[in-house]
């Protein structure tokens, strides 16, 4: 089954790429999303037209303003004839006017159809995606999560899948309109005057791309000023949130000059940004201003020399505006395309990515079987996939039986979690074999697996609903009955129902409402709840205070009875009571029996054991139950 996903060589720190560029790999992009459009294919093909219908709409309009114009200025103008077939009086004010208004009467119809099509097409297209993103995401095995960002994970489906509706329904729709308006617009011009046309394509357009790029080029600075002042903040919030050890190692003056050159750096951006927007408005009024001029003029003449007529005139004119207005929007609508294509290419990236063989089905009430686990590591080695040189286990060889309950031991980094991520699969190992029930952890489908499993980390994240919801995640078909027995059993009942809204009280973001005693207690009762045919328990009963650890370790007993149980913990009160106590030392397994067998020995768990003891004072309990 598949279980790994690519590696990346990508840098996790660096920002995702928001911008794709604008050829042909580029366009590709439109491809990989084809298998979302494709159901509205003709849906899509319809409002294509319909953009092209409402651009040629548009150049109509134009040219009936200039028709009005010029009978408004000539009234004799109409008997030249009118060059659009349009069954109306071309001098008369008020055919004109009826005429206009029916053409945009057409053309706003056309636009609500075009844009409620594209609408229902992308919001269908967008749903299919979001669901197939979001599954992607949650079907990565752990390895993938080592190198992303959660943030930048969260924003493929919000920020990037919102990039994707903006281009399909707004940016493809205006880079359609746009062409159009600026191809049949200079067709409309040349046939009124090709010297005139030359004219203005050899002014205006230059300096509005002028103009477009001397814009960027502020808009940098802009973004420069932004993060000065960004990182300038930065200092502010550092030194009042470490304001104690600011004060407590007089770094007061320090900080101060830390800011001072933040300070003098944003100045200095901020009057070089003033300097290049004064040149830029300078460079607006003579450029854009003196080429609308320049045609102005022109036209002017040969509207003086006979050469033009006034219709045709004034339809220049707004013919003129609206292609310059459409030759000016174009930078927009390809820097929209642009981050529409790289937001394209982010999602379907991780849509494509190799995934866990998982199934989305939702989990059955009833269990798939009642038979205890049984585990053996033959030979098994681990290292990071981006750390090859560090070895976490070397050579493990250990069985874990049916019913047995097997603790391991040993200091931070010798490997304890490591083990408890092999079994529950979320890492493979990288040499030798580990086997559940006989068959290698390989050949079991992830899905059914993990479902007779239940693991109550160290580190207890609960999900911001309520205290029943969180109980209720290991097991959603459960009774209410069955929740507060489980509850009971983790000895949660009480302070659960010592809330105004007992178990319907929200624990917030990660369960911040809670303690952490009381957090590990709720993943406690959701293993209760879960009652799992394999129990790993990673340090389960780390924040809880001594009086309370006692008192639910008799649970804890009760619930390891006769069920497979991986136990990995520092207390002795946690460990003594196992079946077997594994003793892991630098990735090995230095010393493995019972509590007193190992004592006996006189090695490296004794040595542990004594020196639990020896800080008593500070630990949770200072008995010879206190801790290893």
């Amino acid at each position: 089954m598949a279980r790994r996903a690519s590696q990346t060589t990508q840098d996790p720190l660096a920002p995702p790429p928001n911008k794709r560029k604008l050829n042909r790999d580029g366009f590709r992009q439109f491809s990989r999303i084809a298998p979302y459009l494709r159901p509205h294919r003709i849906k899509f093909a319809v409002g294509i037209v319909l953009i092209t219908l409402s651009g040629f709409l548009t150049l109509i309009v134009t040219r009936l303003w200039g028709q009005l114009g010029g009978v408004g200025v000539d009234p004799g103008v109409g008997s030249n004839g009118f060059e659009l077939p349009l069954p109306i009086n071309a001098g008369d004010l008020r055919s004109i006017g009826m005429a206009i208004l029916a053409v945009l009467i057409i053309q706003s119809a056309l636009s609500f159809i075009r844009i409620w099509l594209f609408g229902e097409i992308t919001t269908r297209m967008l749903k299919a995606l979001r669901e197939d993103a979001f599954a992607a995401m949650i079907t990565q095995p752990m390895s993938f999560f080592d190198t992303r960002r959660i943030g930048d994970l969260g924003s493929r489906i919000a920020a990037d899948i919102e990039a994707i509706r903006d281009t399909f329904t707004l940016v493809l729709a205006e880079l359609v309109r746009q062409t159009i308006i600026i191809g049949g617009g200079l067709l409309a011009l040349m046939t009124f005057s090709w010297e005139l046309t030359l004219w203005m394509l050899g002014s205006l357009p230059v300096a509005i791309l002028s103009a477009m790029f001397f814009g960027r080029f502020i808009r940098s600075l802009s973004k420069k000023t932004q993060q000065a002042v960004a990182e300038s903040n930065t200092i502010v919030s550092e030194t009042l949130t470490g304001i104690v050890s600011v004060k407590a190692f007089a770094r007061e003056a320090y900080e101060l000059v830390r800011y001072r050159e933040k300070v003098e750096a944003v100045r200095g951006i901020a009057l070089k940004t003033a300097l290049w927007r004064g040149a830029f408005a300078s460079f607006i009024i003579v450029m854009i201003f003196g080429a609308i001029t320049l045609v102005l003029f022109q036209g002017a003449s040969m509207l003086q020399s006979g050469e033009l007529s006034s219709e045709q005139f004034f339809s220049f004119l707004l013919m003129t505006g609206l292609v310059a207005g459409s030759i000016g929007g174009l930078a927009n609508i390809f820097g929209d395309l642009q981050r529409g294509l790289g937001a394209i290419e982010e999602v379907m990236d991780l849509v494509e990515e190799e995934r866990e063989a998982i199934s989305l089905e939702a989990e059955g009430e009833a269990k798939e079987t009642g038979q205890r686990l049984t585990v053996e590591f033959r030979n098994v080695g681990f290292h990071y996939p981006n750390r090859a040189d560090v070895e976490v286990l070397k050579g493990i060889n250990l069985e874990l039986k049916a019913g047995e309950t097997l603790a391991l031991v040993g200091g931070s980094g010798a490997g304890k979690s490591t083990m408890a991520a092999l079994l529950t699969a979320f890492r493979e190992p990288t040499s030798g074999t580990l086997s559940i029930d006989g068959k290698p952890i390989a050949d079991h489908a992830l899905t059914p697996l993990r479902r007779r499993m239940a693991l109550v980390p160290q580190e207890v994240i609960l999900f911001g609903g309520t205290i029943e919801e969180n109980i209720r995640y290991g097991r959603p078909g459960a009774t209410e009955e069955e929740v507060r027995q489980a509850a009971r059993d983790a000895l949660a009942l009480e302070f659960v129902e010592g809330f105004p809204d007992g178990f319907d009280t929200l624990v917030g973001e990660r369960g911040v409402q809670l303690s952490g005693g009381q957090r590990q207690r709720i993943a406690l009762a959701r293993a209760f709840l879960r009652d799992p045919d394999l129990l790993i328990l990673d340090e389960a009963t780390s924040a809880l205070d001594a009086a309370s650890e006692n008192a639910i370790q008799v649970a804890l007993d009760r619930l390891m009875k006769g069920r497979t149980s991986l136990v990995i913990a520092h207390r002795l009160s946690t460990v003594r009571s196992a079946d077997r106590i594994a003793v892991l030392e630098s990735g090995r397994i230095a010393e493995i029996g019972t509590h007193d067998q190992l004592m006996a020995l006189s090695g490296r768990y004794q040595e542990l054991v004594e020196h639990q003891l020896d800080n008593g004072s500070t630990s949770a309990a200072a008995t010879p139950d206190a801790g290893l």
